[in-house]
């Protein structure tokens, strides 16, 4: 439903019309020509293969209005679809290259959130506080609360560490939170100045303006690269999740946000049961070699811990074996 109304809303403001109603307002043959030109127009500013989902949502309403457009003859418009580029994900060294491009904390806790949680950038201004809570020393991200299309995923401590420092620093420059405040905001010169939400567009130009300053390639609008500009990170995670050792692969589609509508019955998707999961791959989603050496050593010493209880049980058995044995011989 989101995709569907974002590229509505795509060819309404292409033509600056006011609302829904508008674009229904306008004769059928009219119409026709509105689209055409529409398509012509993406053919210079995107990708082949993009059109077709940009043009999907828009027969889809028209149809449903019962409004009679030639989709044959728009479908000849579209220009042969292209091999697909930008299917490599960002490495570890490629991220912390990034990182050390971010100017402020705003922009860190962006590329971490996205890095960490596979998230969309088209899901930034949807995210409210409420989405973000806390679990043991991560967090839980609700994307697109109360849509349809409403999953959850997780922050690493580190991503968490980053966004709990970004809204800290608002907090300091005096912007008044409730649970409605957005989790990212755009900039501002006071905290205390209206809110304006972070854009899908604006974070799409935050990873511009660091990616200038690095010598990472990546691939946006039709420019072919092994990486796309934003959904590289999303690739990371996507890979990252589907290659952790016992990792439940039906829980790692749906923290990626991929409907299971076969599994939805069966499957334990509690947060508790996804977070299980996601833990599994914390240190490989963290971006910083230090605090990966910092999880594992915590690891180790847990699974050291657990070994000694588990001997110490065992030898206690043992004992109370020997008392018994003995008990009966005397």
């Amino acid at each position: 439903m989101i995709e569907y109304l974002k590229n509505l809303n795509r060819f309404k403001d292409f033509y600056k019309l006011k609302d829904y109603d508008s674009i229904l307002g306008i004769p059928n043959k009219k119409l026709q020509e509105m689209i055409e030109d529409y398509v012509m127009d993406m053919k210079t500013k995107v990708s082949p293969n993009t059109i077709p989902t940009r043009v999907y949502p828009l027969q889809a309403f028209f149809e449903i209005n019962d409004v009679d457009i030639k989709w044959r003859k728009i479908r000849r418009l579209y220009p042969a679809k292209v091999k697909k580029s930008g299917r490599k994900a960002y490495s570890t060294e490629q991220v912390q290259e990034i990182l050390q491009n971010c100017q402020d904390l705003r922009n860190r806790a962006i590329v971490l959130f996205m890095s960490a949680s596979g998230v969309r950038i088209g899901a930034f201004p949807y995210l409210k506080i409420r989405d973000i809570q806390p679990i043991e020393n991560c967090k839980s991200v609700l994307i697109y609360s109360g849509e349809i299309d409403e999953y959850t995923t997780f922050l690493t401590p580190e991503a968490t560490k980053a966004f709990d420092q970004y809204i800290e620093q608002r907090k300091r420059d005096g912007e008044y939170f409730d649970d409605n405040s957005p989790a990212f905001r755009k900039t501002y010169q006071i905290g205390v100045e209206k809110v304006n939400v972070v854009t899908e567009k604006a974070v799409s130009y935050v990873m511009e303006r660091i990616l200038k300053n690095t010598n990472i390639p990546n691939s946006e609008n039709g420019v072919r690269n092994e990486i796309q500009r934003n959904h590289g990170l999303r690739k990371r995670f996507d890979t990252i999740m589907k290659n952790t050792d016992s990792m439940k692969l039906i829980h790692a589609e749906k923290m990626f946000g991929h409907s299971i509508p076969l599994d939805e019955t069966y499957a334990d998707f509690s947060i508790e049961s996804l977070f299980n999961e996601y833990k599994k791959a914390i240190p490989e989603l963290t971006i910083d070699d230090s605090e990966r050496l910092k999880i594992q050593a915590r690891e180790q010493s847990q699974k050291i811990t657990q070994l000694e209880v588990k001997t110490a049980r065992i030898e206690d058995l043992e004992r109370r074996m020997r008392i018994m044995e003995k008990s009966k011989t005397t």
